[in-house]
């Protein structure tokens, strides 16, 4: 069976396609077989989050709907997109039979390609409003064993990367490491020491930081570190 890690985002923006499509292309160099997944996306980018995973990982366009199986016009969360009002009624009864039918999809996917490693991209952040009105963290439980946090480089992100870990590990799904991306070419002061501050408040590893640059990147030190958090040496 495929390893599956879930990607989590610290808030939107923040790169989680950039580091799951570098982490792709990196695997696809080497020979590895691997599976992009992206349960739902919102908005009409051009082109899509999972346009730019199927590309990192050399699989063809056509394999969009297998790869993200919900998809919605509006730029909004992907729950929100598809019934706000399920999330403003305090009433309104979750369906969580949609994350079944996502998890079906998902091993179809996988039976298709046989991959050793499936990176799962999740929308935004950690709490966010998802179909049948359910929250992420209940698909991330649902469709992978593993998870690995996305975070800025720059000032604000020892906060949101902390409460991520934080949310994390109370969902039961503490994170292998942490992955920093500079989303712009000028770096604050602030990058010299985040990581650093993050690893000795968490206990949780820093795997690398992204640069600024061309997607997808090549990012072999930042494959090799998560490899290793998923197959330790004994």
């Amino acid at each position: 069976m495929s390893t599956r890690v879930f990607i989590v985002g610290t808030d939107t923006a923040v790169g989680k396609t950039a580091v799951t499509a570098a982490l792709l292309r990196t695997a696809a160099e080497r020979g590895m077989t691997v599976a992009p997944f992206k349960p739902a996306q919102s908005g009409d980018d051009q082109p899509s989050d999972t346009a730019r995973l199927l590309r990192a990982a050399r699989l063809p366009p056509a394999d969009l709907e297998a790869a993200c199986p919900l998809r919605y016009p509006e730029p909004l969360a992907p729950g929100l997109a598809e019934a706000a009002h399920s999330f403003t009624r305090p009433d309104h009864p979750a369906d969580p039979s949609v994350i079944t039918r996502v998890r079906e999809a998902l091993d179809a996917w996988e039976a298709r390609l046989d991959p050793s490693l499936t990176l799962i991209e999740g929308a935004g952040g950690l709490h966010v409003p998802m179909p049948g009105a359910t929250w992420q963290p209940t698909w991330i439980a649902a469709l992978a064993g593993h998870t690995l946090v996305v975070g800025r480089a720059g000032l604000g992100t020892i906060n949101h990367t902390l409460a991520t870990i934080a949310g994390l590990r109370l969902a039961g799904r503490p994170p292998l490491g942490f992955v920093l991306n500079h989303t712009t070419a000028q770096a604050d002061p602030s990058t010299t020491d985040n990581a650093a501050v993050i690893t000795t408040a968490s206990g949780v590893p820093h795997l690398g930081t992204l640069p600024h640059g061309p997607e997808p990147a090549l990012a072999p030190a930042l494959l090799d570190a998560l490899l290793a958090r998923l197959h330790p040496s004994p």
